[in-house]
C-alpha cells in the first residue's frame, strides 16, 4: 500500500483515527494552556486514570499543578516546560513524571510534549501532551536494583568465606610441612571448622541461586508487559 500522508487521508477516516486514538487507546491526551497553567482538554483515559471526574478536574483550576505534581517534582517539571519553550521547533519533548492520584497515591507517566499553538510573537500558548502509565515498569525496575544490591552483599559475604576457608586449607598445608606429627584433636577441629564453613558456603550460594530467580521472574514480567 503506498504511503499517503495523514491531511491527504478522507475526513471521515481522518476522524476515526482521531476518535480512536483518543477514546479507544490506553493514551492519555491533554492540551495545557501556558498562561493559565492548567489542561484546557483532557480525554477520558487521563481522567479515569487518575481518578478524577472532568469537572473535579475543572474545579482544581488554577491549583491544578500544585495538586497534581509532588512538590520535590516541581523543578524537574519547571525545567522541562522552559527547555520546551525556548525550543526552535515543534518536535515532541519525551518527559518522564509522576502525577498525584485522588486517592493520594501516585503514577509514572511516560509523556511525549510538543509546542501545540503558539502566539503571534512566537511563544508557546499550548503544549500537546501524549502519554502512558509506566508505573509498573518503574517498580518493577526499583525491585530489580533492590535485589542486585542483596545479590552483591551475598556475592561479598561469600567471596570472604571463601577465602577464609583457602587461608585454611593452606595453613593446614603449612603445620604438616612443618610438623612430622600433627595432633588429632587439632585435625578434628578444623575439620569440624572446615565443615561448617562448607555448610555456610551453601547457603549462600543457594540464596544467590534464589535471588536470581526473583530477578529472571521481575524481567520476565517487565519484558511481558505492555508499554
Amino acid at each position: 500500500m503506498e504511503h499517503t500522508p495523514f491531511f491527504k487521508l478522507e475526513t471521515d477516516i481522518r476522524s476515526k483515527v482521531i476518535r480512536h486514538l483518543l477514546y479507544d487507546t490506553p493514551l492519555s491526551v491533554f492540551l495545557f494552556d501556558v498562561k493559565s497553567l492548567q489542561n484546557i482538554y483532557m480525554n477520558d483515559q487521563y481522567s479515569s486514570t487518575l481518578g478524577y471526574t472532568p469537572d473535579e478536574f475543572k474545579q482544581l483550576g488554577s491549583g491544578f499543578l500544585e495538586v497534581m505534581i509532588l512538590p520535590e517534582d516541581f523543578e524537574l517539571l519547571h525545567k522541562f516546560f522552559e527547555d520546551l519553550t525556548n525550543s526552535p521547533n515543534d518536535d515532541s519533548h519525551t518527559l518522564i513524571h509522576r502525577c498525584v492520584c485522588k486517592d493520594g497515591t501516585h503514577k509514572w507517566f511516560k509523556s511525549y510534549i510538543t509546542i501545540f499553538e503558539r502566539q503571534k510573537s512566537g511563544s508557546p500558548s499550548l503544549f500537546l501532551g501524549i502519554g502512558f502509565e509506566i508505573t509498573f515498569q518503574i517498580e518493577a525496575r526499583k525491585k530489580l536494583f533492590e535485589q542486585i544490591k542483596n545479590i552483591e552483599k551475598v556475592s561479598y559475604t561469600l567471596s570472604h568465606e571463601l577465602r577464609h576457608e583457602h587461608s585454611k586449607i593452606l595453613g593446614i598445608l603449612q603445620v604438616s610441612k612443618e610438623d612430622d606429627i600433627i595432633d588429632i584433636g587439632d585435625l578434628r577441629k578444623l575439620a569440624h571448622s572446615l565443615y561448617e564453613s562448607a555448610e555456610s558456603i551453601d547457603k549462600s550460594i543457594y540464596d544467590i541461586s534464589q535471588q536470581l530467580n526473583v530477578i529472571k521472574s521481575e524481567f520476565i514480567n517487565l519484558n511481558a508487559s505492555k508499554i
